[in-house]
């Protein structure tokens, strides 16, 4: 179950992989960004979909100094792991993209406010950069998308991720012994 777009910014679900996990491919630009793990913990895979949901509801101004996402994104990528200030930190911290634990561990994403809009920008850590202690092979892969859709395919998969996580947590509770469904061998 695919919500928003690959191309674009996109979660797709697949809830017949793991019992016990939420798996979930997450695009940015055409780019899964977690193909290495997309095995999600669900309570917090739900809370983080709504703490970003959250953050983007209302239209912001771009951060200071922005000019495009490709460039913003390399400032913000210099200022996060080079030798910068305290003061320049503040902008790419705001702008910081798919914190989302250990599935979106491989990516250093920002998502730079504009409006009704929204650029997205990411690397991942095989891509190289400051980050990771080696020059860029190539660009971020960016992403401007409507701000609105964006939230809006945050909340429907955040209704999905807690639905499937609901369902899945009564089908156990009712398959054990001495449940109140009748179950109880006794």
């Amino acid at each position: 179950m695919l919500f928003g777009s690959r191309g674009g910014f996109g979660l797709e679900f697949r809830f017949d992989q793991d019992p016990g996990l939420l798996c979930v491919d997450v695009f940015v630009g055409g780019l899964r960004v977690n193909a290495r793990d997309n095995a999600f913990y669900p309570p917090l895979l739900v809370k983080k979909l709504g703490d970003e949901a959250g953050r983007h509801r209302e239209p912001a101004a771009p951060p200071d100094g922005f000019t495009t996402p490709a460039e913003s994104y390399r400032r913000a990528e210099q200022g996060l792991y080079d030798e910068a200030g305290p003061g320049d930190r503040a902008e790419p911290a705001r702008c910081a993209f798919l914190e989302w634990g250990e599935c979106t561990d491989d990516v250093l994403a920002f998502a730079f406010p504009d409006g009704d809009r929204l650029h997205l920008a990411c690397r991942l850590r095989a891509d190289g950069g400051p980050a990771w202690g080696t020059g860029p092979r190539h660009g971020p892969t960016v992403a401007t998308v409507d701000r609105a859709a964006f939230v809006a395919t945050l909340d429907r998969a955040r209704a999905a991720a807690a639905g499937e996580w609901s369902a899945r947590l009564t089908a156990r509770l009712a398959a054990r012994p001495g449940s109140p469904d009748g179950t109880d061998p006794a």
